[in-house]
């Protein structure tokens, strides 16, 4: 455009067509376009689909990843206390209440 060159609509509609990603342009090869400006409008609109898609499922992805590795931790968490209750032979349950301090036997904080 800079140097003034024209080339054919078809010439133009062919060179973007092989420019664009091969998911966009296999749904645009099946839509109807009528000229170069209803297809940029075509791609415009299935390249926002698609990132709103991808951005959909990456989301969704890392959030059932998260839910399932919280989750194992849980069970790991749950395991481990299932071991220890077994070990000392009772179920008492243990609050952050019971605790006392090591060193002055004091309620409220923990010496580290």
């Amino acid at each position: 455009m800079r140097v003034g060159i024209r080339e054919r609509e078809d010439t133009t509609v062919s060179r973007i067509l092989s420019g664009l990603k091969l998911e966009i342009r296999g749904k645009v090869e099946l839509l109807p376009y009528q000229d170069l400006n209803g297809l940029v409008q075509l791609c415009i609109k299935l390249e926002q689909q698609v990132l709103r898609n991808n951005v959909k499922s990456n989301h969704s992805s890392s959030y059932i990843k998260k839910y399932f590795e919280r989750e194992g931790k849980q069970s790991e968490e749950e395991r481990s206390k299932d071991k220890e209750k077994s070990r000392e032979g009772t179920t008492t349950n243990t609050h952050t209440s019971d605790i006392k301090c090591y060193e002055c036997l004091g309620r409220g904080h923990i010496s580290s």
